[in-house]
């Protein structure tokens, strides 16, 4: 594995939000090894030419925090970043990023949440929208778009009878049984 530094700006994001208890497990390893503990983050460039984190994220982060100016990468080949499926799954959360604003680790500051506001506003939302790009259902997705005017569409139940929905600011909303409403009436 060949890795080569990259100035910690210059690298891209493919997660909208940060563990609070994994960035803790981050800072306590760093206390004992300072940096040393951590290996090379994993790159992958996309087709923008711009190195984008495949993993990592939290680890970038904290450095990002103690101004560590550089990131130690490699360039991702592992079939869950190259295979066709995961292709459409890392665009599909580069969207999601580029429609937040998040566009390198500085960006995560303020979108660091708890564990179970990490387990729904991500990691559902990664579920939902592998669920979504697996349908082979073209009509199916295109009447839901259709649902709410808008609105981007980014995720699914299997069943393809609930949609999940998010405006500009990023508030989620969910469409079921004839019906669009704020899918949870707290903030991130």
């Amino acid at each position: 594995m060949e890795t080569f530094e990259v100035p910690i700006l210059n690298v891209g994001v493919t997660e909208l939000y940060l563990n609070q208890r994994k960035l803790e497990a981050v800072r306590e390893i760093s206390l004992k090894e300072d940096f040393a503990g951590f290996s090379p983050l994993p790159v992958y460039d996309f087709g923008d030419g711009k190195p984008t984190l495949t993993d990592g994220h939290h680890r970038a982060f904290f450095m990002w925090q103690q101004g560590k100016p550089t990131l130690t990468v490699y360039w991702d080949t592992d079939a869950n970043v190259t295979s066709k499926v995961s292709q459409k799954m890392y665009h599909l959360m580069l969207d999601w990023c580029k429609n937040a604003g998040v566009d390198n680790v500085s960006k995560l500051q303020s979108r660091i949440l708890q564990p179970a506001g990490y387990e729904l506003f991500w990691l559902e939302r990664c579920r939902r929208g592998y669920t979504l790009l697996n349908n082979r259902n073209k009509q199916a997705i295109d009447q839901a778009k259709a649902l709410a005017p808008g609105l981007t569409l980014y995720g699914a139940e299997r069943d393809m009878r609930t949609f999940y929905f998010e405006d500009g600011q990023g508030k989620l909303f969910k469409h079921y049984d004839g019906e669009l409403k704020p899918e949870r009436s707290d903030s991130i």
